[in-house]
């Protein structure tokens, strides 16, 4: 999924200006928040990913950062040709944290280009569902994957357990006023598009992070639940083709691993 030709004209551009001025287009967690990195857990393929592991259950952290590389969808810089590579962008985030990539730093621009366009081949469409994503994933990197409600409960206890989100939404529901067109053109199609990102933690206060490749620098964005949840409704008004509902994607290594 991804932006088409005219919304990728307007992201080149505000992406150039805001590289220029040294204009962050994401708020990175607050340094003085103490956020807790588990371990990954991993999936059992036979049983639900939101069963519980074999030992009770602890109180869930307050707050809680996983350390996900980033990339945008485009590292290279070619939006044109990268407009329906969100897919790619979130799974190559996630695998390569699963792999044992705990830097939570940018992927070397020409490495994460590699590894959007190895896993390009292996989507059955241009834009996926998330049942579609998490096939894609489990058939071709490895990884036992479960599609989940999006409860807050839900999602917070995935990331305690080491578990990155991969979540479908609409760019502009987003509430990110970098997005270009944010203002002028908030619903309108070309401009708000279907897209995927990673939620990589959350903390006390009720806002969940983001790594969100559909724009330049888009690592670490601060959004409240119930904007997150009106994102994934807004795709699902726009695109009922790829409606899954208010759920999201988990990976993990199978259990036997």
């Amino acid at each position: 999924m991804g932006p088409v030709i005219k919304w990728v004209a307007a992201l080149v551009t505000v992406a150039a200006v805001g590289a220029a001025a040294g204009v962050y287009f994401a708020l990175r967690p607050s340094s003085n928040v103490a956020y807790a990195t588990p371990t990954t857990i991993a999936l059992n393929p036979s049983a639900p990913a939101s069963s519980s592991p074999s030992a009770s259950p602890e109180p869930l952290p307050a707050n809680v950062l996983l350390p996900v590389p980033y990339t945008d969808q485009a590292p290279l810089g070619d939006w044109a040709a990268k407009q329906h590579t969100c897919e790619e962008a979130s799974l190559a985030m996630v695998d390569r944290y699963l792999a044992g990539d705990h830097s939570g730093s940018q992927i070397d621009p020409r490495t994460a280009n590699a590894a959007i366009d190895r896993i390009t081949p292996w989507k059955p469409a241009i834009d996926l569902t998330t049942e579609q994503v998490g096939v894609v994933a489990t058939q071709h990197l490895g990884w036992s994957h479960e599609v989940l409600p999006a409860t807050r409960q839900n999602m917070q206890q995935q990331l305690a357990w080491g578990r990155p989100l991969i979540v479908g939404v609409r760019t502009h529901g987003l509430g990110n006023s970098n997005y270009p067109g944010y203002t002028t053109h908030y619903e309108q199609p070309g401009w708000s598009v279907s897209h995927y990102l990673v939620v990589i933690g959350y903390d006390r206060s009720g806002s969940f992070v983001l790594n969100d490749p559909g724009i330049t620098r888009g690592h670490g964005y601060s959004i409240t639940y119930d904007q997150l949840m009106h994102a994934i409704d807004d795709l699902d008004q726009a695109y009922p083709s790829l409606n899954s509902g208010r759920v999201f994607l988990v990976l993990a290594p199978p259990a036997s691993s």
